[in-house]
């Protein structure tokens, strides 16, 4: 077969009503496979403030992967997505992994197994403090934890749905004192209530120690001790007619006197009794927590600035189920090699081109105001060569007469003897 067959019937095959539909059934079909990506695999974030800079700036846009394989194979330095409580989503960078402990001190440095760096502007450790990020299977005994790892696991408790609360004493060493102490403290200028002892985060307890201890005779340490309780139903009698039969079919007959019929009772009881009742509210109990055992992987997450930013600082550990999405570079380095170049042309493109269409319109300007003049002189030349025109003949001067002697009387005075 000669090349010019061959090249005829490739032109016979693309130009053929099955060749069209294959390529209308293939754009079809990346066409959906966009959209389930669009919707089911990655996502464009965009980040609202500038919680993420120098990394991200206010208001850029980020995409993020957001297939379980992603999520789960994050790691340390990496970005990702993060599912606050308040089901808030936000980009966030992982500074510790599960079973990592991190220092923290009351001037920014962060110390990590990986790397050190620091924080300019922190402000929410004002004490150095170390912190374990648990990892799933660990045995957290609450009063082995310091104060920030007791807060950390109560909010770490309370995402998981667990009903919580703590019971604040007040110890000086090794003897509990009365609590009510805590009254004379201020906090911003403000008395400290009794009622809220249990719900302030560490930072003011460590303000209210201080406070305490400066007004304390003694060189033994002042301490606020709390203790863990967890909420839980209380178990309830039966209360339904078919527990109640069940219980009833146990009524022995040879007690039954002769002559009658063993009834049970359920069978006695009024039959307004027999409409359902709602059930009682359920009674709780609260027993103490002195463990936990961890059933998910935590890590420790952070912004890029120091202050004003929530991230594990404020909120605690984040869980591995609200780690929702992975950072995916590559789009990033797609847009710094091609996109961002490109648009730096088109701005440095529209700059020149403002400046010809400047240079342009100056010049068209000019142009204009000088035929306009050329236009307006002739026109002021023509005018007074009319005028010069119309006035010649009343302007015209007599030429002066020379004067003839007066011959009569020159002949005159001849005459005269």
């Amino acid at each position: 077969m000669s090349r010019l067959d061959r090249k005829v019937r490739r032109l016979q095959r693309r130009n053929s009503q099955s060749h069209a539909f294959f390529l209308f059934f293939v754009l079809i079909a990346i066409f959906a496979a966009s959209i389930l990506a669009r919707y089911y695999v990655i996502d464009p974030v965009q980040i609202p403030d500038s919680s993420m800079f120098p990394k991200f700036k206010e208001r850029s846009v980020v995409w993020v992967c957001k297939l379980p394989q992603c999520a789960s194979s994050a790691k340390e330095q990496d970005y990702v997505l993060a599912k606050f409580y308040s089901n808030v989503y936000m980009i966030r960078r992982i500074i510790a992994m599960p079973g990592d402990t991190i220092s923290i001190s009351d001037k920014g440095k962060v110390i990590t197994p990986h790397r050190h760096f620091k924080w300019k502007g922190e402000d929410a450790f004002i004490q150095t403090q170390s912190i374990y990020i648990p990892k799933i299977g660990d045995t957290l005994r609450f009063e082995q934890l310091n104060e920030v790892e007791q807060d950390y696991l109560i909010s770490y408790l309370h995402s998981l749905g667990e009903k919580v609360f703590v019971k604040t004493t007040l110890w000086q060493g090794e003897r509990e004192i009365n609590i009510d102490r805590v009254g004379a403290t201020k906090i911003a200028n403000r008395q400290v209530s009794l009622k809220e002892i249990d719900f302030l985060p560490w930072q003011d307890r460590y303000l209210i120690e201080l406070q305490i201890r400066r007004s304390e005779p003694g060189n033994s340490p002042i301490k606020l001790k709390r203790k863990l309780y967890r909420i839980k139903q209380k178990e309830l009698p039966p209360t339904n007619i078919a527990e109640q039969d069940s219980l009833q079919d146990s009524v022995d007959i040879s007690l039954t006197p002769p002559g009658e019929v063993a009834v049970p009772e359920i069978a006695k009881v009024d039959t307004a009794s027999d409409e359902p009742q709602p059930p009682p509210p359920p009674e709780e109990t609260a027993e103490p927590l002195d463990e936990v055992i961890i059933t998910k992987d935590c890590y420790f997450l952070a912004c890029e600035k120091g202050s004003n930013c929530p991230d594990s600082r404020e909120l605690g550990y984040f869980s591995a189920d609200h780690i929702v999405g992975l950072h995916l570079k590559t789009p990033d380095k797609i847009k710094a090699k091609f996109v961002d170049p490109a648009l730096t042309y088109v701005k440095a493109a529209e700059v020149v081109a403002k400046d010809i269409w400047r240079i342009v319109k100056d010049s068209a300007e000019k142009a204009y105001n000088f035929v306009v003049e050329i236009f307006k002189s002739d026109e002021a030349d023509e005018s007074e060569k009319d005028d010069e025109s119309e006035d010649a003949p009343s302007k015209k001067v007599k030429k002066p007469q020379p004067t003839k002697p007066r011959k009569s009387a020159i002949k005159r005075e001849d005459m005269e003897p």
